[in-house]
């Protein structure tokens, strides 16, 4: 597809936030309320996509954001969920009640209708920043490479194998609420690691090299959750790295995250501010129907 007033060529970019089975299925150790419809809408975006990109939290039990070491959130999104057992306490209630697992899960691997519809005859492979193993302010690595294949059943690639590959499906652990950010390597202890990056990238880094702005138009369709948190700041991590590019948020497609304790009442109010602070530095907002009609319209023609 070209855009026709630049003449370049639009590269769609489905960018898949947190929908991890943690956040999004009900048996989630932090399930934050996502319905089927939600996920059949960010499915529908995915078929969309040239580059599909799975970003999800990827933490150390040890965290300093699980309540289980003073932080605010259950654990979640941990490597080999499966360690875990059902008397695994993964979180304390405001009360100070020590919860276990039982039936829950701790997974970060993707949702399954997502995972279904991002693998389907698309060349996948993971991406892992090196911030992400050196997570917890600790000179050594929480987990090796192999961990984390494990974990994803993908494959590890380095930048290389990205900018000169085929691959159009990317899953990109992450650690913080917004997708784009990466710690400076001064701050990373500078041991080399086998199949850990000596440097501190990650996919969305990559980008500009692998469609350079003279040739290419980008357009993030981004789906995921929650809203008001992991979209919301990644949503905005793009817009500064990618000023020109535009940068859409399907507003059928995502969480809000409300109810007693958290910042806001209800879903209304979480969508509006999220909305709000959007539209002020022209982040676009669509529904998946419209998303759909424009750019399958486009492709069309």
């Amino acid at each position: 597809m070209k855009n026709a007033h630049t003449n370049k060529k639009v590269i769609l970019i489905s960018n898949l936030i947190d929908w991890s089975k943690s956040f999004v299925d009900e048996n989630g150790s932090f399930y934050c309320g996502t319905t089927e419809e939600q996920k059949r809408n960010a499915a529908k975006i995915i078929d969309l996509g040239d580059l599909v990109i799975s970003t999800l939290d990827l933490h150390p039990v040890t965290a300093p954001e699980h309540t289980i070491n003073g932080g605010l959130y259950p654990v979640h999104n941990a490597v080999k969920p499966w360690q875990y057992g059902a008397d695994f306490i993964y979180n304390i209630s405001p009360g100070g009640e020590e919860q276990r697992l039982e039936d829950r899960t701790v997974s970060s691997e993707l949702t399954s209708i997502l995972h279904d519809a991002a693998s389907f005859n698309r060349r996948a492979a993971l991406m892992v920043p090196r911030g992400v193993y050196f997570q917890g302010e600790h000179d050594a690595i929480f987990c090796t490479p192999a961990d984390i294949e494990e974990t994803y059943r993908q494959n590890i690639i380095i930048k290389e194998e990205f900018l000169e590959g085929d691959f159009d499906y990317i899953t990109a652990p992450k650690q913080y609420f917004d997708a784009t950010r990466l710690d400076s390597d001064i701050s990373l202890p500078g041991d080399e690691i086998a199949g850990v990056p000596h440097q501190n990238y990650n996919v969305y880094s990559l980008l500009k090299k692998k469609f350079p702005s003279e040739r290419y138009d980008l357009v993030f369709i981004n789906t995921g959750v929650v809203e008001g948190i992991c979209r919301l700041h990644t949503s905005i991590g793009l817009r500064q790295m990618f000023p020109f590019d535009r940068i859409i948020n399907i507003s059928d497609a995502t969480t809000p995250l409300y109810g007693v304790g958290l910042g806001y009442k209800t879903a209304e109010e979480s969508r509006q501010a999220s909305t709000r602070v959007c539209r002020d530095i022209g982040i676009e907002y669509m529904t998946t129907e419209e998303c759909l009609r424009e750019f399958s319209d486009s492709a069309s023609q």
